[in-house]
C-alpha cells in the first residue's frame, strides 16, 4: 500500500463510518448459506484506479462437513457496471476445520476507478451444493486525504513474513464483514482508515459515535498525530468502547480529521445488539434481510438525518437499516406496521391511504384519542379534528375542501405541522350570491 505506516492509536475507544453520499452498511445475504459482506475503497496507486477491498464473513458451523471434520465452501465475486459489463471477478476455495460457534473471515481487492457498479457475490456449499447471495450496489467516488473506513473485530500483530490477505503493514485486521457487534461480548470495534499526502505535517483526529439520527453518545477530544517525512499513505487502526452505546440497533460511527486548515470527516454504520436480545432469534424473530413491509410509510417516522442515509442506501441495506431500526422494541415496531395497514382505510380515489394527511398522521402520530367529526354544519365544508390527550391534549384539523374524500390538513397545535391560523374561515367557503 504505497509505503503503508501503521499507527496503533492509543486514545480511549472509537470508531467511524463511510464518506457521505456513498455511506453505506454491510450487507447480509440470502438463501441456505449466510454470511456477510462490506467494502472499502483505498488507494493504493495514486491514479484514478483504487482498491476496492472486499470483505467476507460467515459461521463454519452452517455448512456439511467430510469423515475429517472439514468444510469446504467457494466464493464467487462478480463486480458489473450498471450496463451489466464485467470488470472484476475472483474466486477462491477455503477449506478449514469445523469448529462449533467459529467464523471464517477472507478478503480480496478489485480495481476501480470512479462510477457505479454491482458487486454479486455467492457462496457454495461443497458438500451438498447448497448456496448463498447477495447483490450490492456499489457507488465509486474520488477518494481525498482519507479513505473509507474498514470495520474490524480483533487487530494483532502479524507474524514476520505473513502473506495473509488481511494484513495492514505489521498488523492483521480481522473485518466485521456484517457490521454488527453484539454486546457484551463483542464490545469493542476497531476500524482502519489510511490518510494520504500528509506526510511532515501534524493533524488532528477525532472519534465519535452517534445514534442514526445524529445524537452524540460519546466524543473524544481532537488529538494531534504526526505523519512522518515522505509517508505517502499513513494507516491508523483504533478501537471504540460499544458499551457507551445505551440502545440497540444502528449507529453511526465519525471519524474527524483536520489537515493543513481543513475539516473532514468519514463514517460507517454498525449495527449494535445484546446477547439477550440475540438469544430469542435475528432481530426478535424478524428477519434482517427480509423486504420492508411498508417502505413509503417507513419515510415518514425517520428524522432528517435517517432519511438522508436511508435514502443513500441499495435496498439490501435498507432492509437491514429497517431491521436496525427496530431492533430492541419489536412492540414498536408491530404497532408501526400496524398503523400502516390502518391508515389505509383514509385512502381516497386519488391517493393511497398513507399518502393523504390524515394517514400521514395516524402513521407518525398513532390513532387519536376522540375524533369530532362534522359532515354538513351550514355552509361550512365536512372537517374533523383529532385530540390526542396523551401527548398533552394535542390536536389535528382536517377539512375535505374539494369534496372528493380527500381531507386536508388545515390546523394542529403541533409545532413544525402544518397549521393554517385562518383555519376556521378556510372550511367556510364564500357564498355564490343569488343562487348560492
Amino acid at each position: 500500500m504505497r509505503g503503508t505506516t501503521d499507527l496503533l492509536m492509543t486514545l480511549a475507544v472509537f470508531s467511524l463510518w463511510s464518506v457521505a453520499p456513498g455511506a453505506d452498511l454491510a450487507s447480509v445475504s440470502r438463501g441456505d448459506v449466510r454470511f456477510g459482506i462490506d467494502t472499502a475503497l483505498f488507494d493504493y496507486t495514486g491514479t484514478d484506479t483504487l482498491g476496492m477491498e472486499v470483505y467476507q464473513q460467515l459461521d463454519l458451523q452452517q455448512f456439511s462437513m467430510d469423515q475429517d471434520s472439514f468444510v469446504s465452501f467457494t466464493t464467487t465475486v462478480v463486480l458489473m457496471t450498471v450496463s451489466g459489463d464485467t470488470t472484476a471477478v475472483d474466486q477462491w476455495n477455503s477449506e478449514t476445520p469445523w469448529v462449533p460457534g467459529r467464523s471464517a473471515v477472507n478478503s480480496t481487492v478489485l480495481p476501480v476507478v470512479s462510477g457505479d457498479y454491482t458487486l454479486d457475490v455467492t457462496v457454495t456449499d461443497n458438500g451438498n451444493g447448497l448456496q448463498g447471495g447477495l447483490s450490492r450496489d456499489i457507488t465509486v467516488g474520488s477518494l481525498g486525504t482519507v479513505s473509507d473506513i474498514e470495520l474490524a473485530r480483533a487487530v494483532v500483530p502479524a507474524p514476520a513474513g505473513s502473506t495473509n490477505p488481511l494484513r495492514k503493514g505489521e498488523l492483521l485486521v480481522y473485518p466485521a464483514a456484517d457490521g454488527s457487534y453484539t454486546l457484551p461480548e463483542e464490545h469493542k470495534a476497531y476500524f482502519y482508515v489510511e490518510l494520504y499526502g500528509l506526510g511532515g505535517n501534524t493533524v488532528q483526529i477525532q472519534g465519535r459515535l452517534e445514534t442514526s439520527s445524529g445524537e452524540i453518545i460519546f466524543a473524544r477530544p481532537w488529538v494531534p498525530v504526526s505523519i512522518p517525512e515522505g509517508a505517502d499513505a499513513v494507516g491508523l487502526v483504533d478501537s471504540l468502547d460499544l458499551q457507551v452505546a445505551r440502545n440497540s440497533g444502528l449507529h453511526r460511527l465519525v471519524f474527524g480529521l483536520i489537515a493543513r486548515g481543513d475539516t473532514l470527516e468519514t463514517e460507517k454504520y454498525l449495527v449494535v445488539g445484546r446477547a439477550s436480545e440475540e438469544s430469542s432469534g435475528t432481530q426478535e424473530g424478524f428477519d434482517e434481510t427480509a423486504d420492508i413491509p411498508y417502505p413509503g410509510q417507513f419515510t415518514l417516522i425517520l428524522s432528517a438525518t435517517e432519511l438522508s442515509i436511508f435514502d443513500n442506501l441499495d435496498q439490501q441495506a435498507r432492509n437491514r437499516f429497517y431491521a436496525a431500526y427496530w431492533q430492541g422494541s419489536p412492540e414498536q415496531r408491530v404497532a408501526f406496521e400496524q398503523r400502516c395497514s390502518e391508515a389505509e382505510r383514509y385512502s381516497s380515489p386519488f391517493k393511497e391511504g398513507w399518502r393523504t394527511d390524515r394517514g400521514r398522521v395516524y402513521i407518525i402520530y398513532g390513532p387519536p384519542d376522540d375524533i369530532d367529526a362534522v359532515l354538513f354544519q351550514g355552509e361550512q365544508v365536512p372537517y374533523e379534528i383529532w385530540y390526542y390527550y396523551g401527548r398533552g391534549n394535542e390536536r389535528f384539523v382536517f377539512a375535505d375542501r374539494n369534496g372528493t374524500g380527500d381531507y386536508e390538513q388545515m390546523f394542529s397545535t403541533i409545532e413544525g405541522e402544518v397549521s393554517y391560523t385562518n383555519w376556521e374561515d378556510m372550511i367556510t367557503p364564500l357564498s355564490g350570491g343569488g343562487g348560492g
